[in-house]
């Protein structure tokens, strides 16, 4: 669904955000390294936001969106 693919999407934009902020704070990374990822977990947050406010447009797939009416008939 695509509701779903945004919550993947979403999860992986704030584990890149949450990355690039541990070495914009990490002990002996280099100066210019830091105001890169600085820079870069800025991005991240920007598409954090885009994409939540993309799922607020979205509809929410129902509780029982992966319900199979018609199952597969497996014999023995």
């Amino acid at each position: 669904q695509p509701y779903h693919a945004l919550e993947l999407a979403l999860a992986n934009e704030r584990r890149a955000q949450k990355f690039l902020e541990r070495i914009a704070r990490a002990r002996g990374t280099p100066r210019e390294v830091k105001k890169a990822a600085t820079e870069m977990a800025a991005e991240e947050r920007e598409h954090v936001r885009l994409i939540q406010d993309w799922m607020k447009r979205v509809p929410r797939p129902a509780k029982d969106w992966d319900r199979d009416p018609d199952p597969p008939a497996l014999a023995d």
